[in-house]
């Protein structure tokens, strides 16, 4: 695979990525409108949203270079610093 195609196959994969990230973050917030916050039900299933976040970052890491990952990361930058307050690291 030449670069061009791998960079719009990148293209691709950050695009499914931020569908995925927003709608873990919608779920997220109906847990969040749902449960109180002390519920054992709503936290196990905000920490299982973070873990699917998570793993969905590993398998992208797992597909492309660091490098190339860093690089669409950064062109996202705001929309990370929101998914963070979702999805805390």
């Amino acid at each position: 695979m030449g670069p061009i195609e791998n960079e719009e196959k990148l293209d691709d994969v950050m695009a499914y990525y931020l569908n995925v990230r927003e709608a873990l973050s919608g779920l997220t917030e109906i847990m969040n409108i749902t449960f109180n916050e002390k519920d054992f039900y709503r936290q196990a299933a905000v920490d299982n949203l973070k873990a699917l976040h998570d793993n969905v970052l590993e398998m992208l890491k797992a597909s492309f270079t660091p490098r190339e990952i860093r690089m669409r990361l950064r062109e996202l930058e705001f929309d990370e610093k929101e998914a963070e307050k979702v999805f805390p690291l």
